[in-house]
């Protein structure tokens, strides 16, 4: 599996954008995000935090959160065992004065162990046991201390802000991750960008919606419904076409993670005359509708 930092890496190469952009829209430190695309964690902040500051980079790029978190955790098991593979063939095998030595301490360690038992059984027995509930939960909602950055560090206001984002980041997929994978806090469909035109061009890769307008003429020309779509797995939309407030035409359509641009077109005869309205929908749900108008002409 590719590593999380090659991951974003390449994703966001592929958007074209700069770290710089990514910074200024994240809030996070130009320096943290080439640490993570380089997978240098050991420079950045606690665990905590960059687990905050990749699921804030994720979304940015419209990438799936968890999937990022999971190749992190994936990345650095395997990063862990291999370290310990180099370091094995190190170790010093036990002279037999240290053999010895350890056969004297693990009795004596044992009865040592048995006395503290057997006066930390006596306490508690003799004793109420305290309610700790309450207590339990403010030391979990307390705040993580701030710990000092290797790199040369931002300003107070912007670690600050940097770091309030990434722990309610990490209090989001904490409550998400005891409920199912999908949760209505990321819906399956989102419509980033939607309209009406008069033509479909591919411009640098990507599709781009022409003659944008809310009223066309009924001389056979092709009106087009285009949307961006913003999905969180694989799945299907629905484009409907209304006439007059009742179906004309329904088009399901495939779309892809992270983002997809579909879109679908009728062709306005002359007696297509009235008003039109158009619907993007995941089953039931409208997503996004849009209207407009079929006039007569030449």
């Amino acid at each position: 599996m590719e590593s999380p930092g090659k991951y974003l890496k390449a994703e966001r190469e592929l958007r074209n954008l700069s770290l710089e952009e990514v910074s200024k829209s994240t809030k996070i430190k130009e320096d943290f995000l080439k640490a993570i695309e380089e997978d240098r964690y050991e420079h950045l902040p606690h665990a905590v935090y960059v687990k905050g500051f990749l699921i804030i980079y994720a979304r940015y790029l419209g990438l799936d959160p968890y999937e990022v978190v999971r190749r992190h955790q994936k990345y650095q098991e395997d990063h862990s065992i291999s370290k310990e593979e180099v370091e094995l063939p190190r170790q010093i095998p036990l002279t037999k004065k240290r053999v010895r030595s350890w056969f004297l301490f693990v009795p004596i360690f044992a009865i040592i162990l048995c006395i503290a038992f057997f006066i930390c059984y006596s306490y508690f027995t003799s004793h109420k046991p305290l309610k700790r509930a309450a207590s339990v939960l403010e030391e979990e909602s307390a705040s993580v201390p701030s710990i000092p950055s290797p790199l040369s560090g931002p300003g107070k206001s912007e670690i600050q802000i940097t770091h309030q984002a990434a722990k309610k980041e990490i209090s989001k997929l904490k409550e998400t991750e005891t409920k199912d994978s999908i949760s209505s806090e990321f819906p399956p469909f989102e419509v980033l960008d939607a309209g009406i035109g008069s033509e479909i061009e591919k411009e640098g890769g990507f599709l781009v919606l022409r003659g944008k307008c809310s009223e066309f003429k009924c001389n056979n020309q092709r009106v087009y419904f285009f949307t961006r779509i913003k999905a969180q797995r694989d799945g299907k939309i629905v484009h409907v076409w209304l006439w007059k407030g009742e179906e004309f035409n329904r088009i399901k359509i495939d779309v892809k993670p992270p983002a997809w641009s579909v879109y679908s077109y009728i062709i306005l005869r002359p007696h297509c005359l009235g008003e039109w309205k158009t619907e993007v929908r995941d089953g039931d749900n409208v997503l996004k509708s849009l209207n407009f108008k079929a006039t007569g002409g030449s």
